[in-house]
């Protein structure tokens, strides 16, 4: 059973691992996607694109196979959790470049991981000044939020996601995630599961959350 406080004792293991599994897999695709936006990059302006669930994201870019190299690199550390490896690479990408929200999207999940939370928002926020509206970059900022204890900020991150691209299930995820641990919002989790598990109906973590979501709203 799912509880809603900040820090999850040991009775809430199952809470905190559901928690850490939704995040950890986000953000593993946000990586593996996010190399395919830099994999071919050259000197000339080009776009780059890569999809998922249905969804396109296209991003003009005219980088040097330099940074390409450091980029590629700095994913492969990211996979390995050598975040601060990561984060010299990436720290040089991105003071090089302000065309494409890769970098900066990566470089803010490896400040998350070593706990620089404060550092990953801020290049979030720089990564926005690229793509206001790239689902990536915002769902990544509500996780910070989420981490920060802005429950409200996340929430409204997660909403405005949803809204701009409503077959982008990681935010669908962690919006459920967000109000049924942390908001005691049990009508705004169910929604959410249950939109994610319109399009993923065979994942059982999620089905099982919705159940007991459902039990303890008399549903």
């Amino acid at each position: 059973m799912r509880s809603n406080v900040n820090q999850p004792d040991s009775a809430m293991m199952f809470s905190e691992n559901a928690d850490n599994l939704a995040t950890v897999s986000c953000k593993r695709m946000f990586i593996l996607l996010l190399v395919l936006m830099l994999a071919a990059c050259g000197t000339t302006s080009k776009v780059a694109t890569f999809d998922t669930d249905d969804i396109v994201i296209s991003e003009e870019f005219g980088i040097d196979t330099y940074l390409s190299d450091k980029f590629k690199q700095a994913v492969i550390h990211i996979n390995n959790k050598k975040y601060d490896d990561a984060i010299e690479l990436l720290v040089e990408v991105t003071s090089q470049t302000d065309k494409h929200s890769a970098p900066y999207i990566n470089l803010a999940i490896a400040y998350s991981e070593t706990g620089k939370i404060k550092d990953a928002e801020t290049i979030l926020l720089k990564a926005l000044t690229i793509n206001p509206l790239h689902p990536v970059t915002n769902n990544e900022l509500g996780l910070v939020y989420r981490k920060t204890g802005q429950f409200a900020k996340a929430k409204t991150t997660y909403e405005q996601v949803i809204k701009n691209y409503p077959q982008f299930l990681p935010a669908r995820k962690n919006l459920g995630i967000l109000c049924d641990l942390f908001m005691s919002d049990l009508n705004c989790a169910i929604e959410q599961y249950e939109a994610y598990l319109n399009v993923r109906p065979d994942e059982k973590e999620v089905s099982i959350w919705l159940a007991d979501l459902k039990k303890r709203a008399g549903q």
